[in-house]
């Protein structure tokens, strides 16, 4: 072999070698560069699955407290708002005690307090009314000792006073922006009344059930919520009640 075919094939075999080398070099790089990226991506993976499964807990305890807002063997106390809501209420509680009356002021429940039920035998109150007789000089007064009546009486139960409901714009029996004011007015008192007491909150349970400017929403009469919208009125509660808790 001549001395120029040496010299050629020295060439080729180092120009193989450095190539080969060159190769082999990515290759072991690449290796380890993936080898420090499965880690992380496990890691990463790990913690989303963490978080995924924190944030299911979390949603999941909400979900469970939400259903653990029991109304049953409360006392429902109030006007014809509660009448029309009875049913809706049993659906609900079947052991809830329903003492309602169209048309009464708080003075009724005053002197036919004795028909209310034992301490023993009640879980907590919901009282709604006020809006009969709500532009009276005496609803605001006697409301407020039927308040302190019922606190007195249900000494270790947490009683629920409800914000009265405005009436629609088309109440007839009387001018419904200046009964809305006397309403207005009734439920100041009585949110201000209700923190002297522990174990009496004051709640709101009107939303999506009154317009914008303040009238009733949903209503045939002007006075009452529509039928159809007493489980909105009663979720209402429930939701009201669980802010509470």
């Amino acid at each position: 072999m001549s001395i120029l075919k040496r010299n050629k094939n020295k060439k080729r075999k180092k120009i193989l070698y450095i190539i080969s080398t060159v190769v082999s070099f990515f290759i072991v790089l690449a290796i380890v560069f993936a080898l420090d990226l499965i880690p992380n991506i496990s890691k990463n993976t790990d913690s989303n699955n963490t978080l995924n499964d924190a944030e299911g807990v979390v949603e999941a305890q909400s979900t469970s407290s939400q259903k653990t807002v029991n109304l049953d063997g409360y006392l429902f106390l109030g006007d014809s708002y509660t009448v029309l809501l009875q049913e809706t209420i049993k659906e609900h509680n079947p052991n809830a005690i329903i003492k309602a009356v169209t048309g009464v002021q708080p003075e009724y429940w005053i002197d036919h307090f004795d028909e209310l039920p034992d301490n023993e035998d009640v879980e907590g109150v919901v009282l709604l009314i006020g809006v009969n007789g709500a532009a009276y000089s005496d609803n605001i007064p006697n409301k407020k000792k039927l308040i302190s009546d019922l606190v007195e009486k249900y000494t270790d139960k947490t009683i629920y006073v409800q914000e009265v409901f405005p009436v629609g714009e088309n109440f007839t029996n009387a001018n419904p922006v200046s009964f809305n004011e006397a309403i207005a007015n009734n439920n100041k008192e009585s949110k201000k009344y209700c923190d002297n007491y522990d174990n009496v909150y004051y709640i709101n349970a009107t939303d999506g059930l009154v317009t914008e400017d303040g009238y009733l929403k949903f209503t045939k009469d002007g006075l009452h919520i529509a039928s159809d919208k007493q489980e909105k009125f009663y979720n209402n509660i429930v939701s009201a009640v669980y802010k509470e808790k």
